[in-house]
């Protein structure tokens, strides 16, 4: 091949070569970016400053001086948030005090709050929206005589010298819808007296009374130095059978069955039938809910504290608090307490 020839196969290579197209790459990608820091927690609300009154009972029996180390419990351990006890008359006057709003809790009985709430509570005008805190304790109905009387069941009560507790109490409360059950009248078939607990005691020792009724929790102080006074034999009548039925169908709501167990007073010597209710705390259905559950919290949290002063809810669990409650007050728990005994799996 002569020389010009392969001058132009290497130009025409050349120019070959220069008319190609480097390849295409791919764009690089974005940098990945960090994920966004996750937002701090907020810190919940504190709540707002709140003093309130716990509308408790006469001076002399437990719920004053229960409610008293609540409201001092409450004090110390919940945020922003004052309690003191304040001493009333009865669960009536307790009622009356909150539904008005010049208390932020009380204690009452567990059929109060379903009759306030449905517009049926004696000497309250109007359905409230009040609602249950816990229960406490039990009160079974004491129906206190002793031997030589002639009183054997409730039936003998009639003509007989009879106390149906202190006036506007809960004692005569209860008294009230039990006789009537019963179709006997206080005021004619009885010589009746109003009379405490304490009273009623001295009264049947002296043989001025021949029986007594007395709501309370077991066992009551002045009953126990009955049982033991030794010239006397203390009898618990009972209240069982066809009589319980009839006096819990006459009065819907009130009263659960309960008994005397063996050896509550030293003179109970096997368990006696009876009927009973149970002390509640309540409060108004806009009762702070955070509020409420912190409250619930502590008085669990510091129940030694609280059987020091009320040896009633030594024994108290959260399970016990909501079993001994009727279950038809149990549709009005504050959703704050609620939430506590969920939690503790005592309620659904």
């Amino acid at each position: 091949m002569k020389p010009a020839v392969y001058i132009v196969v290497v130009l025409a290579l050349l120019l070959t070569s220069c008319g190609q197209q480097p390849a295409t790459q791919a764009p690089a990608a974005p940098p990945t970016q960090a994920p966004a820091a996750a937002q701090p927690t907020q810190p919940p609300k504190p709540l707002e400053k709140l003093s309130f009154s716990i509308a408790t009972g006469g001076t002399g029996g437990v719920w004053y001086p229960l409610g008293g180390a609540i409201g001092g419990l409450v004090t110390k351990n919940v945020q922003n948030t004052d309690a003191t006890a304040e001493a009333t008359t009865a669960a009536l006057d307790n009622l009356k005090l909150l539904t008005a709003g010049k208390a932020g809790m009380a204690f009452a009985y567990d059929y109060h709050v379903v009759w306030v709430n449905e517009g049926k509570m004696p000497g309250l005008n109007g359905k409230f929206n009040v609602r249950m805190v816990m229960g406490f304790y039990e009160q079974p109905l004491h129906v206190v005589t002793k031997d030589g009387t002639g009183v054997k069941t409730l039936a003998d009560l009639k003509g007989k010298r009879v106390s149906t507790g202190a006036p506007n109490s809960g004692t005569e409360e209860q008294a009230g819808y039990v006789l009537k059950a019963l179709g006997i009248d206080w005021d004619k078939d009885l010589k009746r007296e109003k009379l405490g607990a304490t009273e009623c005691v001295a009264a049947l020792k002296d043989g001025k009374l021949d029986a007594f009724f007395w709501s309370g929790a077991v066992p009551t102080g002045s009953i126990i130095d009955l049982a033991s006074t030794p010239s006397l034999k203390m009898v618990l009548l009972p209240i069982s059978g066809e009589t319980a039925d009839k006096i819990m169908q006459a009065n819907p709501g009130v009263f659960h069955k309960s008994a005397f167990v063996k050896g509550s007073y030293s003179s109970v010597e096997a368990d006696v039938d009876t009927l009973a209710i149970t002390a509640v705390l309540l409060a108004m259905d806009n009762f702070s809910e955070e509020r409420m559950y912190q409250i619930v919290s502590t008085i669990f949290a510091s129940q030694k504290d609280l059987a020091a002063v009320a040896k009633e809810v030594a024994k108290l669990t959260p399970e016990l608090a909501i079993k001994q409650v009727n279950p038809d007050a149990l549709k009005y728990v504050h959703p704050g307490a609620a939430k506590f005994f969920k939690e503790k799996g005592a309620l659904k």
